[in-house]
């Protein structure tokens, strides 16, 4: 990087800071420091609903599945679309009325406070460990970019994040959030017309390279029904619609921006724009997957048969970005910042929430400020990125630490949440003992089972948590007849 990129990295840092000083406020209340007062339109909770999950994870991880893979990935695109659609016509009717600031509040009116807590306190686990993935993820090719150490960018830029949640709260999370919407879409556009600039022989090398399967040509195994193959059709379809409705419709994180709304049609509209921009930008980034592989080959750096190697992908990705003009890559470099900053900003501040509101308001008799939780919170995360993820993440790649440990662990959530919604045959006990027998058989699948299809880590993970909670229900029945 020159000169003009730093200056460029250095520009989009401050404007955030400035927009977190803008928006500041010294309200404490629960409305406006994590609500932003509720009043906020469908424009801005589209997209930082869209720029909150899309963090530095997918800029890296989808073109680099897409490097070493193909385009198998292009099965999920679809699901956007449904998970929007249910989401908006069964569960933001039911929650919007109820004026929620955490959505696992409903949980103890549904059953008890051991329900809640134990939905809250797994949402609180995967999310610290989602916004430290993250934030190792951008700080590995930003490292790689600028010639900084990890470490010195991790702390970069979970300090940045920290400060302007801090003192912004909600309403400065959600305004940022729309302007590193604009700053990721901006790079993603940018770096791909100039990777693919005068390139018409583009897609016939990746065609040549195997990288446009199973499309072309196409892969008999994409529409197999066998569980343990990689990533099929169904495995694309059923697994990621479970992923994406634990999401949307179970993480406290974006279903806090639906609470925003000034009405219920702003939180509906917003979520289809989300859909929408996030389609279109995934795309991007999968043409972007194929320029990446394209310039690997012409610039000699790897040959095919070595091109599936683990850490390729990433170390190919930057070379490509730092071959164009001066000034392309820092703006590159800032959009990349920009998915990992929405991630942590968003994910602190609902975190921060979701532990006032869940334990230390109903454990504790002392008043903790919530700028002070914050920037616990986000402090906590940095370090977290600094040890724990390195260690996982040496042993596997960015898109399957996101399949099988994150999205993974949202199955057990998400069906506390559902089941709550949607059974009238469980019972408290059945959901307390279920969700933290299907919490630890989650892990022991994620960790242990090396052969299921990537995607269908978090449909397994759903059906032994949704079998857990049913028995233990059935068993607390029984126990309550026989007492009697």
């Amino acid at each position: 990087m020159k000169l003009l990129d730093y200056t460029v990295v250095a520009g989009y840092l401050a404007l955030l800071l400035l927009i977190g000083w803008q928006f500041r406020t010294r309200s404490e209340s629960p409305a406006e420091y994590f609500l932003a007062g509720r009043r906020m339109g469908w424009f801005p909770i589209g997209l930082s609903v869209m720029v909150t999950t899309f963090s530095a994870i997918n800029y890296l991880a989808l073109p680099g599945e897409v490097f070493d893979c193909g385009l198998y990935v292009l099965a999920s695109f679809p699901v956007f679309f449904l998970a929007a659609w249910i989401i908006t016509k069964v569960w933001m009717p039911f929650f919007y009325g109820k004026k929620l600031v955490c959505l696992y509040e409903f949980l103890e009116e549904r059953f008890d406070y051991k329900v809640r807590a134990l939905a809250s306190g797994l949402f609180l686990a995967w999310r610290f460990f989602w916004m430290a993935t993250a934030l190792y993820a951008s700080a590995q090719i930003m490292s790689r970019l600028t010639g900084v150490s990890l470490p010195m960018v991790i702390l970069t830029g979970g300090i940045v994040a920290t400060v302007y949640t801090t003192v912004g709260g909600m309403r400065a999370v959600m305004w940022t959030d729309v302007l590193q919407f604009f700053v990721l879409f901006g790079g993603i556009v940018l770096g791909l017309a100039f990777a693919l600039r005068g390139d018409a022989d583009a897609f016939h090398i990746a065609l040549e390279g195997g990288r446009l399967k199973p499309f072309l040509p196409f892969d008999p195994e994409y529409l197999s029904f066998d569980p343990t193959i990689r990533m099929t059709l169904w495995s694309g379809l059923i697994g990621v619609t479970v992923a994406f409705l634990a999401r949307y419709g179970a993480d406290q994180m974006v279903v806090q921006r639906y609470f925003t709304a000034k009405d219920l049609r702003a939180a509906q509209r917003g979520l289809w724009l989300n859909a929408f921009v996030s389609v279109l930008s995934l795309s991007l980034l999968a043409l972007f997957g194929l320029a990446v592989y394209v310039h690997a080959l012409r610039s000699g750096a790897a040959d095919v048969p070595g091109m599936t190697a683990r850490g390729a992908s990433l170390r190919e990705i930057a070379a490509l970005i730092r071959s164009f003009p001066s000034g392309v890559t820092g703006v590159i470099a800032a959009a990349l910042l920009a998915a990992t900053m929405s991630s942590i900003d968003s994910g602190v501040n609902s975190c921060t929430a979701a532990y006032l509101t869940d334990f230390h308001n109903r454990l504790f008799r002392f008043r903790l400020p919530g700028h002070l939780l914050t920037a616990a919170i986000g402090s906590a995360v940095t370090l977290l990125a600094l040890i724990a993820v390195p260690l996982i993440g040496r042993t596997n790649t960015l898109f399957m630490i996101v399949n099988k440990f994150v999205n993974g662990l949202g199955g057990p959530l998400l069906t506390l949440v559902a089941l709550a919604m949607f059974s009238k045959r469980v019972n408290a006990f059945g959901m307390f003992a279920g969700g933290l027998c299907g919490l630890a058989a989650s892990l022991g699948v994620s960790f242990c089972v090396k052969t299921l299809a990537l995607q269908y880590y978090a449909v397994a993970n759903l059906i032994v948590t949704v079998a857990f909670c049913y028995l233990f229900s059935f068993a607390a029945e029984r126990m309550a007849a026989a007492k009697h």
